[in-house]
């Protein structure tokens, strides 16, 4: 949403469920198949060094915000030193 002159204000809210069958994944889902693909991700990213992949899918682990926080700035040291 754009900041402006709107009369209304949305609010929303996410809230994590346990992931089923159909169902898209939100969160990593770590399992035999999806860890052996993951590890091929990795390896096709360690061959990538322009880029950097972070964040739950970048990483491929559950994380909560702060965590999140915690991981990206410790990225930013890595690439640009303190």
């Amino acid at each position: 949403f754009e900041f402006g002159t709107q009369p209304k204000t949305v609010i929303s809210r996410e809230y994590s469920s346990e992931w089923k069958p159909g169902i898209e994944p939100y969160y990593p889902v770590n399992n035999e198949k999806n860890n052996a693909l993951y590890e091929q991700y990795r390896q096709l990213a360690a061959e990538t060094p322009d880029v950097i992949f972070g964040g739950r899918l970048g990483h491929y682990k559950y994380y909560d915000m702060d965590k999140v926080i915690d991981v990206a700035l410790a990225a930013v040291k890595e690439e640009f030193g303190e």
